[in-house]
């Protein structure tokens, strides 16, 4: 099971480093200047920490909306309501 993220810091840290997703794709990415990079070098980083991150997000939303559809269903029925509008 995957672990649960509940905060966009847990996130950010739970995402793969730029310097090892660079090392894996063979781009040399330094710790200071980068000028020599091109676009679209630079483009295949941050597209692979940037599409991870929107799938992680996307988990999240899903995740707390099922958590607070769960927390509704609870209250209606302890309240005797038998619709399920808020």
């Amino acid at each position: 099971m995957k672990e649960r993220l509940d905060t966009m810091e847990e996130l950010n840290n739970s995402l793969p480093d730029k310097h090892e997703v660079a090392r894996q794709l063979g781009i040399p990415l330094d710790q200071g200047h980068n000028e020599d990079l091109t676009t679209q070098q630079v483009g295949k980083i941050g597209g692979k920490i940037g599409g991870e991150k929107v799938k992680r997000m996307i988990e999240m939303a899903e995740a707390s909306m099922a958590e607070n559809a769960q927390k509704e269903a609870v209250e209606a029925k302890a309240s005797g309501r038998t619709d399920h509008t808020v």
